[in-house]
């Protein structure tokens, strides 16, 4: 059984290999951050790439993966707290909050930067403005 602070392999998108990670958090049963034993960087826990895709043109989409899992995407609106906000690039968010979006549908917020964030949709994970200072 994986537990946090356990090991595990995962793609790592810095070294662009499978190596062995350290697992840093969890969300119920499911892994979801973890740091590469090689360079030290932190994400998601990724498969092997099948594909190598093209980042994506369009402005305010990130050319993030999509979400490995929809279980992931489901834990994490379950973990969600407060409220379900409607998404307005004016207002701030916070780590963990529930948006509704009226194109990408309903999301949670995963990091926030500055005047951006970065949520976690259904399909994929998009980085999007807001007024986070």
């Amino acid at each position: 059984m994986i537990t946090t602070g356990g090991e595990t392999e995962s793609y790592c998108t810095r070294c662009k290999l499978n190596l062995d990670h350290i697992v840093v958090a969890m969300v119920g049963g499911a892994v979801m951050k973890v740091k590469c034993k090689t360079c030290g960087s932190t994400h998601r826990l990724r498969g092997m790439p099948a594909v190598r895709q093209e980042p994506s043109k369009k402005k305010g989409v990130s050319s993030k993966t999509s979400v490995e899992s929809p279980a992931l995407w489901e834990m994490a609106v379950e973990a969600a707290v407060g409220i379900e906000l409607d998404y307005d690039m004016a207002l701030s968010y916070r780590s963990g909050d529930l948006i509704a979006h009226k194109v990408f549908g309903k999301g949670v917020v995963q990091k926030t930067f500055f005047k951006k964030c970065s949520i976690l949709f259904r399909d994929k994970e998009r980085i999007l403005a807001t007024s986070n200072t």
